[in-house]
C-alpha cells in the first residue's frame, strides 16, 4: 500500500494528525479539541474565576466609580512544544464564549526585540475606532450626570446617562448646558483615569469630530498634528516606554469604566528574554512593571505565554505582581489515547492501527511533549499505511529518526568547526581519548599544556537504551583520573526522554543540535567551558595570557576576513578607486585649507562627511585609548592582577581595531552610492540603505563577538575621558541612521 501527498490506503484514510503539530491563532467559530491536562484545569478555573466577578451596582453612579477593581496577570511558562500556545487559545475561547458586551479580548502574538512593535504593529489594530470612542463618551456621560444629578430637577437624567439610555451629547444640547465646560471636566477626568497628561487631553479631544481623526493617528504612533501640538500634545509613542504606556491608558479607560479588558501576548520571550533590547534596558523594565501594576488595578487581566527566558529576565518585584504561573504539563498515557481517539473520529475505544502498547512507547520517546507526541503520531500513521502494517516500536523509531535528523552528520560536523573558529579557538579532529571502552572526541580543544582541554562528541538520535549506555561507558572512561576536563555530546536528532537522564549525568553537557538556536547556546557552553579550564589550570599565568591573546588575535582575524569577503562582494573596484582618490584629496585638502573634497568632489553633503568624520574621531580615540591601556598593562606585567587586567584589555582591542575598518568600509559604500547612482531613478536609496542596513549587522555582529569575550571578565574599565568603554563604543551604534537622516536631509534641501 502506498500514501500520496497524506492520503493513505482505503483501510486508513486520510491521515486525521496534523502534519506541523504548531498550534495556530484561527478564527474561533470553529470546532475544537482540548486534553483535560492539570495545567490546562489550572489555566481555565484562574479563568473562569475572574469572569465570575460581579462587575458593581447598576444605577448607583456614586458606588460604580468607588468600587474596589479587581485584575489578574497570568504567566503561561514552558519549553517549546509543550502546548503553550494551545492552552493560551483554550483561554480565549473560553473568554470569548463568555455573552458579555463589556468583554473585550485582545490576541497578539509577540514581535520580534521591543515592546514598541507590539503595540503599533499587533495591538493598535485590533481595537475598534467606535469602541473606543463610546468608552471616552462614557466618561462624558459621567461627568454630564454629576452635574444633572445635583437638581431634583434633573436626577432622573442623570439616572438615564449613567445606564447608558441616553446620549450626553443630546442632554447637554437639550438643556442649553455649556459644552465647553463638561469638555474641560472630561479631560481632567481622563488625565486622572490614565495617569498620563497627554493622553488625558487627547481622549478628551477624540469626542470632538474636528480632531477624531488627529487623535486615532497620533494614538497610532505617529508624529502628533499641529493641531494637538497647539494643546499641549508634542509627544510620540516611538519607544518602548510609551508603548507600554499607551497599552496601559486603554487598560485603565476600559477597566475604570467596568469593562473587561483582556491582553493575551503569545511568544512574549521574543520581546523578554536576555537577547531582546527591551530586556536591557532599564526604562523600559520598569514601565513593564508599571503595566503589570496597572492590569492589577483595573479590571483586566493580562495572559503572558511563553518560554521561561521571559520569567528569568524579570526582576523579582516583577514577577511578584504575576497573580498565577501555569506550568503546561506532559501528556501522559491517558492523555495520548484521548487524543488519538478524538483525531482518528471513531467515538469507540478502537484505537487502530496504533495499539497501546505503541503509544504508551511513542509517549515515553517523546517525554510527553505534546509536539513530538502529535507530529510522532503523523509520521507513524504514515509508515503504517505505507507498509500495511499496525504502529509498532520499531516503526516508532524509524520515523523519529527520520523526522528529527534534520541535518545530515557532514552538515553538524562543518557547522562546529565553524563556530570554533569564529572564536578563534584551536582544536583537533578526530582524537581518540580512550581505548576501553573506545571514545572518540570529533573535536578536541586542549587548554594548557597538562592535558586539559573540552571533548566533542557528535551523535544521532539516541533510542535504545544500549546507545545510552555505552556513550555513558566511554565518556565515564574518559573522564577517570582527569580532573580537568570538559565532555560535551551533541544529538543531531532525537534524544529519547527516558534515557536523558543517564546521558546528563555522563557529560559536561548534552545539547540537541538545532540550526535555529545552536550557534548561539554552542558558542555560550563553549566559552564557558574554556575559561573554566583556564582558571583551573596549574600553567604559568602569562602562559595562559599568551594563549589568549593568540585566540582574540585569531578572532579579530575572522572577523576581518568577513569585512573583506563582504567588501569584495558589495564594492566594486571602481569604488575602490574612488577611495584611494578620495584619501588623497582630503589629506592634501586639508593642508591647504580647501573645501572638504568629499562633500563637494563626490556629492556627499556636508552634514553626511561631518557625521563620518566624528564616527572616525571617535573610533581613533577609542582606539588610542586601548593602546595605552594595553602599553599599561604590559608594563604592570609583575603585578598578581596581570591575567584580569590582560582579559580586561584584549576585548577593547579587538572592538575599537575592527570598528576603524568597519566604518571606512561603510563611508566608502555610501561614498559609492552617490557617486554612481541617480536620485531619480531611486537606486541611490537602495544602495544608500543596503549600505546602512551592512553596518548595523556588522555593529551588532562586532559587539555580540567581543560581549562573549568581555563576560569573562567582567573588569569595569573607564577611558581617560572619564566614560566606561562600552557607553562610548554604544554611541557609535546609531551611525547608520544619522548618515540617513542626514542624506535625507540634504535631500529635501536638493
Amino acid at each position: 500500500m502506498t500514501s500520496q501527498g497524506g492520503q493513505a490506503s482505503a483501510r486508513w484514510g486520510k491521515n486525521p494528525f496534523p502534519v506541523s503539530a504548531v498550534a495556530r491563532f484561527s478564527p474561533l467559530n470553529g470546532e475544537s479539541f482540548s486534553i483535560q491536562t492539570p495545567a490546562m484545569a489550572q489555566a481555565l478555573a484562574y479563568v473562569d474565576q475572574y469572569l465570575a466577578e460581579e462587575s458593581g451596582e447598576s444605577g448607583q453612579a456614586d458606588k460604580r466609580r468607588t468600587r474596589p477593581v479587581n485584575g489578574n496577570v497570568i504567566a503561561v511558562v514552558g519549553e517549546y512544544g509543550t502546548g503553550k500556545t494551545h492552552l493560551s487559545i483554550e483561554l480565549l475561547r473560553r473568554i470569548q464564549s463568555n455573552d458579555d458586551d463589556a468583554l473585550h479580548v485582545f490576541y497578539v502574538d509577540a514581535p520580534a526585540d521591543n515592546f514598541l512593535a507590539l503595540y503599533r504593529d499587533r495591538f493598535f489594530g485590533q481595537l475598534d475606532r467606535r469602541d473606543v470612542l463610546q468608552r471616552v463618551a462614557e466618561y462624558y456621560a459621567d461627568v454630564v450626570a454629576e452635574e444633572l444629578d445635583e437638581s431634583p430637577l434633573t436626577e432622573n437624567v442623570a439616572r438615564l446617562l449613567v445606564d447608558r439610555q441616553a446620549s450626553p451629547h443630546e442632554i447637554v444640547q437639550r438643556f442649553g448646558l455649556r459644552e465647553s465646560t463638561f469638555q474641560q471636566r472630561l479631560q481632567e477626568r481622563l488625565r486622572s483615569i490614565t495617569e498620563h497628561e497627554e493622553f488625558g487631553t487627547a481622549l478628551g479631544l477624540f469626542m470632538r469630530p474636528e480632531f477624531e481623526a488627529a487623535v486615532w493617528e497620533w494614538l497610532a504612533g505617529h508624529p502628533a498634528d499641529p493641531v494637538l501640538q497647539e494643546r499641549g500634545i508634542h509627544r510620540t509613542i516611538d519607544d518602548d516606554i510609551s508603548a507600554l504606556e499607551a497599552i496601559g491608558v486603554f487598560a485603565f479607560l476600559y477597566g475604570r469604566q467596568h469593562h473587561r479588558f483582556v491582553l493575551i501576548v503569545d511568544e512574549f520571550e521574543k520581546v523578554m528574554s536576555r537577547e531582546t533590547r527591551s530586556a536591557t534596558d532599564g526604562p523600559a523594565v520598569l514601565a513593564f512593571k508599571k503595566l503589570l501594576e496597572v492590569f492589577s488595578q483595573s479590571r483586566s487581566l493580562l495572559v503572558l505565554s511563553g518560554l521561561p527566558d521571559f520569567m528569568e529576565v524579570l526582576p523579582t518585584d516583577a514577577r511578584q505582581r504575576i497573580a498565577s504561573i501555569v506550568r503546561p504539563t506532559a501528556l501522559s498515557f491517558d492523555d495520548a489515547c484521548q487524543y488519538v481517539n478524538n483525531a482518528l473520529g471513531r467515538g469507540s475505544e478502537d484505537l487502530a492501527p496504533f495499539s497501546d502498547d505503541s503509544i504508551s512507547y511513542l509517549v515515553e520517546l517523546a517525554g510527553g511533549n505534546a509536539r513530538k507526541v502529535i507530529r510522532l503520531c503523523y509520521h507513524a500513521y504514515e509508515a503504517s499505511a505505507r507498509s500495511g502494517a499496525d504502529v509498532t516500536r520499531a516503526m516508532v523509531r524509524e520515523v523519529a529518526r527520520q523526522q528529527f535528523e534534520v541535518s545530515t552528520p557532514d552538515d553538524v560536523l562543518s557547522d562546529v568547526a565553524r563556530i570554533l573558529d569564529s572564536n578563534g579557538l584551536i582544536f583537533e579532529r578526530s582524537k581518540r581519548m580512550s581505548k576501553k571502552p573506545s571514545f572518540v572526541a570529533d573535536y578536541w580543544l586542549p587548554v594548557g599544556s597538562e592535558g586539559a582541554g573540552c571533548a566533542i562528541k557528535i551523535t544521532q538520535s539516541v533510542l535504545h537504551a544500549p546507545e545510552a549506555e555505552r556513550l555513558a561507558q566511554a565518556a565515564e572512561a574518559f573522564q577517570k583520573g582527569r580532573g580537568n576536563v570538559a565532555t560535551v555530546l551533541i544529538v543531531n536528532g532525537y534524544l529519547a526522554e527516558p534515557l536523558a537522564n543517564q546521558v546528563n549525568s555522563s557529560f559536561s553537557r548534552v545539547m540537541t543540535y538545532s540550526p535555529m538556536r545552536f550557534s548561539e547556546d554552542f558558542s555560550a557552553a563553549i566559552s564557558s567551558f574554556v575559561n573554566r579550564l583556564e582558571s583551573a589550570s596549574n600553567e604559568d599565568r602569562l602562559g595562559l595570557v599568551e594563549s589568549k591573546l593568540d585566540q582574540l588575535l585569531r578572532q579579530t582575524q575572522s572577523v576581518r576576513r568577513a569585512v573583506d569577503a563582504v567588501q569584495q562582494d558589495s564594492i566594486s573596484p571602481d569604488s575602490v578607486e574612488l577611495a584611494v582618490e578620495g584619501g588623497i584629496r582630503r589629506a592634501f585638502g586639508q593642508v591647504a585649507g580647501r573645501p572638504d573634497p568629499i562633500a563637494s568632489s563626490w556629492r556627499l553633503s556636508a552634514a553626511t562627511a561631518e557625521v563620518f568624520r566624528k564616527a572616525l574621531n571617535e573610533a581613533s580615540s577609542l582606539e588610542d585609548s586601548v593602546q595605552a591601556d594595553l602599553r599599561q598593562t604590559f608594563l604592570r606585567s609583575k603585578h598578581s592582577s596581570t591575567r584580569k587586567n590582560v582579559a580586561a584589555s584584549l576585548p577593547r582591542t579587538l572592538a575599537a581595531g575592527a570598528l576603524v575598518s568597519i566604518i571606512e568600509g561603510f563611508r566608502d559604500a555610501v561614498v559609492d552610492s552617490t557617486r554612481n547612482t541617480r536620485p531619480e531613478t531611486g537606486d541611490r536609496d537602495h544602495a544608500l540603505s543596503d549600505a546602512c542596513m551592512m553596518y548595523d549587522r556588522y555593529f551588532e555582529e562586532l559587539l555580540s563577538t567581543v560581549r562573549m569575550n568581555n563576560e569573562s571578565s567582567p573588569v569595569i574599565d573607564t577611558s581617560p575621558r572619564g566614560e566606561p568603554f562600552w557607553v562610548r563604543l554604544e554611541g557609535l551604534k546609531n551611525l547608520a541612521m544619522e548618515v540617513w537622516q542626514a542624506e535625507r536631509r540634504q535631500d529635501l534641501l536638493d
